[in-house]
């Protein structure tokens, strides 16, 4: 039996002829023809996820939106409506991304197009990946303020759901995982990993790309009690100078890992 995750996370429209019937009544009754009126009657749909437009497709995104680069990875992000984006280049690597606004409820912010051949992949907490064609995560996003939203496969839509939303920003990330050393501790082998400033705080981005580049630095980290042991760390345990991992220790259920605070 697979071990429980740790994150237990109008109008009404009448026939032709009855109508018909109700308006020769109707002057018939009232003498003279009135002057003619027209009346317009529109409706509107509502779409639960962004739709592309011709302005905001991937090649357009990238020609005219700001180059916010993490790394070997440069995301294009174009306001909607034009405004202004000013990226930050962070001491580990990462990019901020922040813009100026205060808008209404459900309003899209901006569009970001990934590099050319890249994909969107949007997880449920708002959070982002962009992957290569191979399916290798290239680098995360992490929007403040806002929720990320997958318009097609090169475009993703930053989404306001707080009306008068300000301090809105995306922080794009490359590196997950600063380091990872073999040392002995409590007796036994202990893998030390040292995660990013953004690794620390980046949601389900973050811990996708912990994992994910943990393990192809380490593939021993990829054992069920590693892994229990560092999803253990990532919610509990987030500041820690360094997350510590023992392939030795027992693969227990989520109650008593974080008894154990991550090590039991």
């Amino acid at each position: 039996m697979p071990r429980p995750s740790l994150r237990t996370r109008g109008w009404l429209v009448a026939p032709a002829s009855v109508l018909l019937v109700a308006v020769l009544t109707a002057c018939a009754a009232s003498g003279p023809d009135p002057a003619p009126t027209t009346t317009r009657t529109s409706a509107r749909t509502a779409s639960p996820t962004p739709s592309p437009t011709p302005d905001d497709s991937a090649a357009t995104v990238r020609r005219d939106g700001v180059p916010t680069t993490s790394g070997a990875v440069t995301l294009a992000v174009r306001t909607t409506p034009p405004g202004t984006v000013t990226p930050a280049p962070q001491d580990d690597g990462s990019a901020r991304a922040a813009f100026t606004t205060a808008p209404p409820t459900g309003t899209t912010v901006a569009v970001v197009a990934a590099p050319e051949g890249a994909v969107w992949d949007v997880l449920s907490d708002g959070t982002a990946v962009v992957r290569d064609a191979a399916g290798t995560l290239l680098a995360g996003v992490t929007p403040t303020g806002g929720r990320l939203q997958r318009v097609d496969d090169e475009v993703a839509a930053l989404v306001v759901p707080v009306p008068g939303a300000t301090g809105v920003e995306l922080w794009v990330a490359t590196v997950a995982v600063e380091g990872a050393d073999w040392g002995e501790r409590e007796g036994g082998r202990s893998l030390a990993v040292t995660p990013s400033a953004w690794a620390r705080t980046g949601g389900l981005a973050a811990e996708a790309a912990v994992r994910e580049q943990l393990v192809a630095l380490e593939p021993e980290a990829g054992t069920p009690t590693m892994q229990a042991q560092l999803e253990c760390h990532e919610l509990g345990a987030p500041d820690k100078a360094t997350w510590n991992l023992e392939p030795w220790r027992p693969d227990v259920g989520p109650l008593d890992m974080l008894a154990a605070r991550c090590n039991p």
